[in-house]
């Protein structure tokens, strides 16, 4: 009788989907689970387009995008169209890009500011990050812009991700002020005597 052998690789295809079910698999957003915004609404949060002070076109779509599918991926955190339905408001700006094909390095400059869109209250004032990656350089040019924007996109990747989880850790200390300022105890203060005794 003949046998039919399929291939180690078959098998470990069909044990992937499995192995990730099992292993409680998620989107790395939904990694970050914090009992401090348990129980509550999401956090309506805006974010416009970035600003974009290079020559890269399209780089600011490519970095808007990239960090709200961070924040999109949260159950904590309710990305908003406009402004005026947001409880806060996500500013970001990249102030430069330097791709230099002899060093074979990215670096991407950044800023980024959170407000109270309530209050207007800044939460964080605007500070500039920086971040590099290395790339491959070949000697085929094409091969080599490909590695040159993984190494991009990595960048964005880290950005959102930072992005991500400060917002976050930020509102669970805010959260833990207000239940503070809550649950402090009132002087209580006794009615004036009036006449004499």
């Amino acid at each position: 009788m003949l046998k039919v052998k399929r291939p180690f690789g078959f098998l470990i295809t069909l044990l992937i989907p499995v192995l990730f079910v099992a292993c409680g698999y998620q989107p790395m957003s939904r990694m970050y689970d914090l009992p401090g915004l348990k129980g509550g609404e999401p956090l309506p949060l805006y974010m416009p387009i970035w600003n974009n002070n290079t020559n890269e076109f399209g780089l600011e779509s490519e970095v808007y995008n990239t960090v709200a599918n961070w924040l999109q991926g949260s159950e904590y955190i309710l990305l908003k169209k406009k402004g005026a339905e947001a409880k806060y408001i996500l500013n970001g700006t990249i102030r430069s890009i330097d791709l230099s094909s002899s060093l074979g390095t990215v670096r991407l400059t950044v800023s980024y500011s959170l407000q109270d869109a309530v209050n207007g209250k800044t939460i964080w004032p605007e500070t500039r990050y920086i971040f590099s990656k290395s790339y491959l350089i070949t000697a085929d040019a094409l091969s080599t812009n490909s590695e040159r924007q993984k190494a991009l996109n990595e960048i964005s990747d880290d950005l959102g991700e930072k992005i991500y989880v400060r917002f976050l850790n930020t509102m669970v200390e805010l959260r833990k002020k207000q239940a503070a300022t809550q649950t402090e105890p009132r002087e209580e203060t006794s009615p004036e005597k009036t006449g004499s005794e």
